[in-house]
């Protein structure tokens, strides 16, 4: 989830709360193939039937906040119902030879928190979720009640002041800043189903430095902002009508291109991308940059114009490991031809990047022609 989302959700947990009422918070804590819920993915659901946030809609999400609720009356006391999923046992969906998925969570009680895996194959035996998307994934139920309060205030405290909060989920209950954070922006530990743990830092940014404010850097800007990356978009042109025009980036900056060698520093999370005006202004940014290390560092341009950029860079003493580095020409050969369309296609590129998928590999970095001078 996005800061933002992150924020939204956890201060709704916190508001229901103070009013009294309960919560369950649905986690993805794992996924894996087709599964419409990443890990990650949150749901919030309160006694009163209100519901915030997304593990990954559909059947599948209904049968779980359904689940949650029950789970909320019984430990308050009541006996409701077991209400059925009708999509559960569409015969386009599941095997009607089969139990109704629904049927068979419903009638399983468990003390808070606890694990469903769910997986999405209609000839699965067991953790069958309803739908037929492949994969799977593992989504934890924890119960919130105003024990929690004091948490819930260090955590939202921290996501409306922009600082990181490392959060720890698992069968004996939850914990924050105590703990040391993941080394990746989340992690999930199973031993068995009263061993396990959660850890995830929240109000991580994805970050992008955008060099160049023209109109590819303006369309690039707003798609980027719009997948939840905090943009800083640099140029060294002083009073750009389009760098004034663009509300997308969050902080914009006039800044000598000589020099950008010891603005930008080495960050294996930062995402880097050169759409400069021209030729000579990518070349004096590229040779600063590409012996630094970044999560991604690619660069707008023609086939040709790269060809002649990387020879330059050779015969000037740059090795193939070093080139390599970087993306060029930058984004997935869509036949781009506007700024915003440029922009989707970086942009897919690097949510690619992002997500670690064998795509980024798969299109090859020169040899496209589809990116202007």
């Amino acid at each position: 989830m996005d800061v933002d989302k992150e924020l939204h959700l956890w201060r709704n947990a916190l508001t229901a709360l103070v009013r009294g009422e309960q919560c369950v918070l649905l986690v993805v804590v794992a996924s894996d193939g087709s599964s419409p819920g990443r890990a990650g993915f949150k749901a919030l659901v309160t006694s009163e039937g209100a519901l915030f946030g997304s593990i990954g809609g559909g059947s599948m999400e209904h049968k779980l906040v359904e689940l949650a609720k029950v789970r909320m009356t019984q430990i308050s006391g009541g006996s409701p119902e077991v209400r059925r999923n009708p999509a559960a046992t569409d015969p386009a969906h599941v095997r009607s030879s089969a139990r109704d998925p629904a049927e068979v969570l419903m009638s399983e009680a468990e003390a808070f928190p606890f694990l469903k895996r769910q997986v999405h194959r209609a000839d699965e035996p067991t953790d069958r979720s309803g739908m037929i998307c492949s994969g799977e994934q593992t989504v934890v139920f924890f119960h919130l009640d105003q024990t929690v309060l004091p948490l819930l205030k260090h955590i939202t405290g921290h996501l409306v002041n922009g600082r990181s909060v490392a959060v720890q989920l698992g069968p004996t209950g939850m914990r924050t800043d105590d703990i040391p954070g993941p080394s990746e922006h989340l992690a999930f530990q199973r031993n068995s189903d009263t061993d396990w743990t959660f850890s995830e830092r929240l109000g991580v940014e994805q970050r992008m430095v955008i060099l160049g404010a023209g109109h590819v850097g303006l369309a690039l800007s707003r798609t980027m902002n719009q997948l939840g990356f905090h943009v800083h978009l640099m140029d060294d042109r002083a009073d750009l009508n389009t760098m004034d025009a663009n509300q997308w980036a969050q902080k914009r900056s006039v800044v000598e291109y000589e020099t950008i060698g010891h603005i930008i520093s080495d960050d294996p999370e930062l995402y880097v991308v050169l759409v400069s005006f021209g030729y000579r202004t990518d070349d004096i940014l590229v040779r600063q940059l590409i012996r630094k290390r970044f999560k991604y560092l690619g660069m707008m341009g023609s086939v040709e114009k790269i060809k002649t950029l990387m020879d330059g860079l050779r015969k000037d003493g740059f090795t193939e490991e070093e080139i390599d580095r970087v993306r060029a020409p930058i984004g997935v050969p869509i036949g781009s031809k506007t700024p915003e369309e440029i922009a989707v296609s970086i942009a897919a590129e690097i949510i690619g990047v992002k997500n670690s998928t064998a795509f980024r590999d798969s299109v090859p970095a020169r040899g496209r022609d589809d990116s202007p001078e």
